[in-house]
């Protein structure tokens, strides 16, 4: 994953769009030593974002995010066309 990445989908996930990602399990345990790395679009990129760092006022978690950074440089492969997120 690459930071152009990461920054468009925190954009997505503020922004309140329905995003038709059905399944966020592929993230499940991300961040533990035995994970394998793992392909993933934009959008499911922005949900987990919205689930793990987003908080009930709008928020975003810091720490969660810097998480979500930190392992998914290496961890997370997106693909896809990247759509500019406004």
């Amino acid at each position: 994953m690459k930071t152009a990445d990461l920054d468009r989908a925190l954009a997505i996930a503020r922004s309140g769009r329905p995003l038709n990602v059905a399944d966020l399990s592929i993230f499940d345990g991300f961040a533990l030593p035995g994970f394998q790395p793992v392909t993933c679009t934009v959008e499911a990129l922005a949900m987990l974002v919205r689930w793990q760092c987003v908080q009930l006022n709008g928020e975003i978690n810091a720490e969660a995010l810097l998480e979500i950074a930190t392992y998914g440089r290496k961890r997370f492969l997106v693909v896809g066309a990247a759509e500019k997120a406004a």
